[in-house]
């Protein structure tokens, strides 16, 4: 399975020739998403920046809300949480995590996460090898739901997204602090992560990609 990172809160799953893409985001604010195509896309809610279907190619199914799909050797479970903050464009109060199965591993997607998860939830998304988390979105500026987040679900990979590096327009955080409250001590970034069941690594481990 490889996995990269399209900037925003986007990523792309291939796993055996079918690519899964979550949330693709427009250019409003001249930022670019590269040409992508995918057979999937999940949207955690209603948003420019994680909704914008029309960014991507091909004929893909469009998964946009909780519930359980199964497309090609895609297992994908929709969680939904209240969304306390509606981002520009956004017209419904929900978002919507999604655990991502394929290929005996199990990724998660939190979207927009708002407040910590219940216990409940916790059950609900299970075991997680590979966890996309935002770097400090408004609602949580000391990283206290990511940090328990993180706690709760144990992953193997933390992979950071929705952050810029360097000299950009976009209104995005710098990671740097985030990295140092996820231990991330080797913060050279990698232009993708190829997961297997048997190359996971023992303890969690934070995963810093390039944009692609």
């Amino acid at each position: 399975m490889e996995i990269n990172w399209l900037g925003h809160s986007s990523v792309s799953i291939n796993s055996r020739d079918v690519i899964l893409i979550a949330d693709p985001y427009d250019s409003s604010d001249g930022t670019f998403m590269n040409p992508q195509k995918a057979d999937i896309i999940t949207i955690s809610h209603d948003s420019l920046k994680h909704s914008s279907v029309d960014s991507v190619s091909g004929d893909p199914r469009i998964i946009d809300g909780p519930g359980e799909y199964e497309i090609d050797n895609f297992y994908i479970t929709g969680h939904g949480t209240a969304l306390t903050t509606i981002d520009q464009g956004s017209a419904r109060k929900i978002n919507t995590i999604y655990t991502i199965k394929a290929e005996g591993l199990s990724l998660c997607h939190i979207g927009a996460l708002s407040q910590k998860l219940t216990p409940s939830q916790i059950d609900q998304v299970g075991q997680t090898d590979v966890l996309f988390v935002p770097v400090t979105p408004p609602e949580d500026e000391d990283n206290t739901i990511i940090q328990e987040t993180i706690a709760a679900l144990q992953p193997r990979y933390v992979v950071p997204i929705q952050y810029t590096l360097g000299s950009s327009s976009e209104d995005l955080p710098n990671p740097d602090k985030f990295f140092d409250t996820i231990g991330a001590t080797e913060k050279v970034a990698q232009n993708r992560l190829t997961v297997t069941e048997t190359n996971l690594p023992a303890e969690t481990t934070p995963f810093i990609l390039n944009r692609q």
